[in-house]
């Protein structure tokens, strides 16, 4: 295996920018007796665990920039390869020795190796036979357990480690988040040993004993390798990096790295991996609803919205999981809680559906994969467990919204900004369809019509569009405007009108016409780019004109909540073409057409 830094894109290769090595230097250190790394260093060389020491001295390694990517580095304690080596060189103590010793055997460039070894030939404190035996190591045999539901697979190494004896390492490969690895397990006893109890734990869980199976190594290194890769070429792991040590516990990725390239450079090249979800048999989301549908399981599936559903359930297994018909309880719950109510463009009627059709699609997948039935309750179980979450994500607004932008925020984010832009443009003239109708011909001048205004508010509507009248026609500030104060008039009778007969209880409500008024012309102003910085009138003189002494834009909340049905979704935007006058809807289609070209 070769360190990340070395596969960086531009970054060279470590020991081809040296030139000759240069020798270690003893740099400064802590007091060895108040050192933190001291009194940890000690205590794995104490340890009853013969492993302890290596894991420890791995996970040093794993954060320096001879594995760290440099975007770890950004946020993690990462630090040069030759600063650490120097810092243990420059303390020659037993417990430095002895991690130098390690470090040596895991070093992936000899050169780097080699200094070590030089710099600690002259030291003579006593190193574990567990160290010394690092650099004999090899690995004898090796067999997978896979998850019956393609959720993770453990890859496990026999090792003839001198010095201890037999060692099983087990590799955890998760694939539940994306093929990548997870945990390794040091354990000090031999190969068969260890896989006797797995198969004694599959047998007490109602499992086979057989589905422990011996691999050729050349496979394991192989499964390993492709589960490294994969991770890598996704980015960063969300793996926590916290390591725990020894006693039965995780080592953690990817602070057993370094340890793990060693043992795979000491296995045999050329075989194929045998990870579980690259036995899975080749289905297509089409592929997969074309048969789900057309199986017995799907017998209550028959209106369109429980078809979409299907698709739905398909596409979001093959994106989140990998494979079309991999469902686990931890599936269902990153589906149900994490990925299907935000999906992009999911309608509700599909998404409502799939608290039916998720169980027969779980049921079908299963009965393809050869589940146990086991299994499949589990399933079925946290389905049932993770819909009432599912279904108060699936209706909040914000999540609905989010079905609607979120791939159009994605392609924003990629640089595409077209999509995301036309979205808005149709928020502001009443959807795509009225985006598509836009023309630039001048709003009429329409009378102020109150017939279907409630009688009891038809007066106070008469007095706000007087006001607004005698603004439009006798303000200087306006004058300039010419014909498109005859457009804005119109546009302000319409909200007006359209906010007293949605919602006549604002204008029950003491306030002042004046005020009122100028909340209108605000809202229209704003909207129509004539109130503001780049506007005809200035927000402050607009108050001032009708002796606001607050924001205009308190004054108009009133009538833009009646205007959108009781919700307050800012003044910039009415969501209605007919409000917009002819320079306002020009623009748009200037603005329209170049993001569609």
């Amino acid at each position: 295996m070769t360190p990340r830094s070395s596969r960086r894109k531009g970054a060279p290769n470590r020991s081809a920018t040296r030139g000759r090595a240069r020798p270690l230097r003893a740099v400064a250190a802590p007091d060895p007796a108040t050192s933190s790394l001291m009194g940890t260093l000690r205590s794995a060389i104490r340890s009853d665990d013969p492993t302890a020491l290596v894991t420890l001295v791995s996970s040093m390694l794993s954060v320096t920039d001879a594995w760290a990517a440099d975007e770890d580095l950004d946020t993690a304690e990462g630090v040069p390869l030759d600063q650490l080596l120097d810092s243990l060189v420059g303390t020659s103590y037993a417990e430095t020795t002895v991690a130098l010793h390690a470090a040596a055997a895991m070093l992936p460039d000899d050169l780097d190796a080699a200094r070590v070894r030089r710099a600690i030939g002259s030291r003579r404190h006593p190193v574990p036979p567990g160290v010394t035996g690092l650099r004999e190591l090899n690995v004898q045999a090796a067999a997978k357990l896979g998850d019956e539901l393609v959720d993770g697979d453990n890859v496990i190494l026999g090792l003839e480690w001198p010095g201890i004896g037999g060692v099983t390492a087990v590799v955890y490969v998760d694939e539940a988040f994306g093929t990548r690895v997870k945990d390794v397990f040091l354990v000090p006893e031999p190969f068969g040993q260890v896989c006797g109890r797995y198969r004694e734990l599959l047998v007490g869980s109602g499992r086979r004993a057989s589905e422990l199976t011996e691999i050729p190594v050349a496979d394991a290194r192989a499964s390993i390798e492709a589960a490294i890769a994969a991770a890598d070429a996704a980015g960063p792991s969300a793996v926590p990096a916290d390591w725990t040590g020894p006693d039965g516990d995780p080592v953690g990725w990817p602070g057993a790295r370094p340890f793990v390239e060693l043992v795979l450079r000491r296995m045999p090249a050329g075989g194929h991996s045998v990870l579980t979800s690259g036995q899975l048999r080749a289905t297509s989301r089409v592929d997969a609803v074309t048969d789900f549908l057309a199986s017995p399981y799907a017998a209550a599936v028959e209106d369109e919205a429980g078809v979409a559903a299907a698709v739905l359930i398909a596409e979001d297994a093959a994106a989140g999981a990998g494979h079309p018909l991999r469902w686990s309880p931890v599936q269902v719950e990153l589906a149900l809680a994490q990925r299907l109510p935000w999906a992009d463009g999911a309608g509700d009627d599909a998404l409502a559906a799939v608290a039916d059709v998720l169980p027969a699609f779980v049921r079908y997948a299963h009965a393809q994969l050869g589940a146990p039935a086991s299994a499949t309750a589990e399933t079925l179980a946290a389905i049932q467990e993770w819909l009432p979450a599912f279904t108060t994500l699936r209706r909040a607004p914000a999540v609905a919204r989010w079905r609607e932008i979120g791939g159009m925020v994605d392609a924003f984010e990629r640089g595409d900004t077209g999509p995301l832009m036309l979205r808005s443009l149709a928020d502001e003239v009443g959807g795509p369809a009225a985006l598509d109708a836009l023309d630039a011909d001048p709003l009429p001048e329409e009378p102020l019509a109150l017939d279907a205004v409630a009688p009891d508010v038809r007066e106070p509507v008469a007095a706000i569009a007087e006001a607004i009248e005698v603004w439009l026609r006798e303000s200087p500030r306006v004058s300039h405007l010419g014909a498109l104060r005859e457009e804005w008039r119109t546009a302000a009778h319409r909200l007006l009108v359209g906010a007293a007969v949605k919602d006549p209880g604002w204008l029950r409500r003491r306030a002042s016409v004046r005020g009122r008024a100028c909340g209108v012309l605000w809202a229209t102003g704003v909207a129509n780019r004539l109130v503001g910085p780049s506007g005809a009138v200035l927000v402050k003189d607009l108050a001032a004109d009708f002796g606001v002494s607050g924001p205009p834009s308190a004054k108009a909340e009133a009538v833009v909540r009646a205007w959108h049905d009781g919700r307050w979704v800012g003044g910039d935007a009415l969501g209605d073409a007919r409000l917009l006058v002819s320079t306002r809807r020009a623009a748009l289609i200037r603005q329209r057409d170049r993001y569609r070209s």
